[in-house]
């Protein structure tokens, strides 16, 4: 077997070992570094971190989610005695962590990882609680939680927070009680109740959370949330909506948060295509408005142009309090 043969089939095999295992590629000699690295440099591989590698077109198709998970397999292999916090915790306990917050890699560890700027450590406390998440050591949920409290701006952090109800059963009240008593540091600790006690585990997702945190932050009328409404076509059934305003003047307004994942997701959309999910939802919103309500829909490029977002909401008449967003903006500032 000639020496690029056998350079092919030692890669195949890292490759392989990594795909069954779910993690990025990692060399296990001096040769296997060499050999990664001329794949590197030619385009095939793609390093996320020092030392890990994986194929260029199949990490590009990953969403940002999967990646960060795939990587934090990958160091937890590498390193046994780290132990993954924050925002990298929540991801392992299945929380709702919006991309902008997926890196670095958030890890206790006792010196600093590592020098490319893929992960951010902290020493290890002595109240820390730590436990296994699917064979990888994490803080414990409630310790994630309120550390990713206190490293989260508001908008990012209410879809963590939200998550954490849902996921937890509980109210704000008894969270704040189970995460009082875990917290390996007490600091921050009016910026995380202020988050905490807007958080509502009705909120289905990220990114409904984070245009509620666009409500409350800039005083508009907070809707009631996954409110259920009868289908004008089929007797007895009913369509749930994400949001829902009752204005004073008895008219309603309904809103709808569009995220790639219906439309991506196969948990969404359950063996059928992208397509059939948008032809769904089409008809979806017309049956709602056969009840004669307007449907405001959100996406996420709504949030990155809120001067948008706010004509859209002024337009359909949802009622905003300019001092209420004065005041709970000046209040998060010195929480911040």
């Amino acid at each position: 077997m000639s020496q690029r043969m056998r350079a092919a089939a030692r890669y195949e095999q890292l490759a392989k070992d990594a795909a069954a295992s779910d993690r990025l590629i990692a060399p296990q000699t001096a040769s296997d570094r060499e050999l990664l690295r001329r794949r590197l440099r030619s385009g095939q591989l793609i390093s996320p971190a020092n030392g890990l590698y994986a194929p260029a077109d199949q990490w590009r198709a990953l969403d940002p989610r999967s990646r960060a998970l795939k990587l934090i397999r990958s160091l937890a292999a590498l390193h046994d005695s780290w132990t993954f916090r924050s925002h990298s915790a929540a991801l392992l306990w299945d929380l709702d962590v919006p991309y902008p917050l997926l890196m670095p890699i958030r890890v206790i560890a006792q010196s600093r990882p590592t020098r490319d700027g893929s992960t951010r450590t902290r020493r290890l406390s002595p109240r820390d609680r730590i436990v296994p998440v699917g064979g990888i050591r994490a803080t414990s949920f409630w310790t994630t939680v309120y550390e990713s409290l206190t490293e989260a701006p508001f908008d990012l952090g209410l879809a963590v927070a939200d998550s954490a109800l849902r996921l937890s059963g509980m109210n704000s009240r008894t969270a704040w009680d189970a995460m009082y008593e875990e917290a390996a540091r007490r600091h921050k600790l009016p910026r995380v109740r202020f988050i905490l006690q807007h958080a509502d585990p009705k909120s289905e997702n990220g990114g409904e959370s984070r245009v509620r945190a666009f409500l409350i932050m800039n005083g508009y009328q907070i809707p009631e949330l996954q409110v259920e409404l009868p289908n004008p076509i089929e007797s007895g059934g009913t369509f749930r909506v994400d949001y829902l305003w009752m204005l004073a003047d008895g008219s309603i307004v309904i809103g709808e948060f569009d995220g790639k994942a219906k439309y991506q997701d196969e948990n969404y959309l359950q063996g059928g295509s992208a397509l059939d999910a948008i032809i769904q939802e089409r008809q979806r919103e017309s049956r709602l408005t056969l009840l004669g309500y307007p449907v405001l829909r959100f996406t996420f490029d709504d949030l990155t142009h809120p001067a948008r977002l706010r004509r859209l909401l002024d337009t359909a008449g949802i009622p905003r309090d300019e001092n209420a967003a004065a005041h709970i903006r000046q209040k998060w500032n010195v929480l911040r």
